[in-house]
């Protein structure tokens, strides 16, 4: 099965963005075979990604490695800075609460919005959800940069 989310059909409310730079990002690059790949929607404040982890990404069987779930909600996270904020962003700290197994194999949806801004960086808060169930929470410090970063 393929690792990348595959619909690029997105309902009126919601608008696919993209980086301008393909910098090899393990998360959203689509020049980087061994990443994931994220797709990125904006739905108001809110960036979304459908995607379904495949098989190489398990830790546990049948389970997503929970290291590849942290860096789905990075790269979300960084993503609603730059595509909702406009500023560029480096990761400063993220917590990430494991709720259910994130199954592999599944298509599941991942989401992020920025819930806070001081005057150094940006709090992002993230979510893996499969339906209406959570599986996984972030929150993250993601510190603003005066240079524009490529994915």
């Amino acid at each position: 099965m393929n690792d990348r989310a595959g619909d690029d059909s997105a309902p009126a409310t919601e608008q696919p963005v993209r980086f301008p730079i393909d910098g090899g990002c393990f998360g959203c690059s689509p020049s980087n075979p061994n990443g994931l790949g994220l797709t990125f929607r904006r739905r108001g404040d809110v960036i979304v990604a459908d995607y379904t982890f495949g098989e190489r990404f398990h830790g546990a069987p049948g389970i997503v490695h929970g290291g590849i779930i942290a860096a789905a909600l990075d790269e979300i996270s960084c993503a609603a800075a730059v595509f909702v904020r406009d500023v560029p962003v480096v990761t400063g700290e993220l917590t990430v609460r494991y709720r259910h197994p994130c199954p592999v194999e599944t298509p599941l949806t991942l989401s992020a919005r920025v819930a806070g801004e001081h005057s150094r960086y940006l709090i992002v808060e993230a979510d893996v959800s499969q339906g209406d169930k959570r599986l996984a929470h972030s929150s993250g410090k993601f510190f603003l940069t005066s240079t524009p970063t490529a994915p």
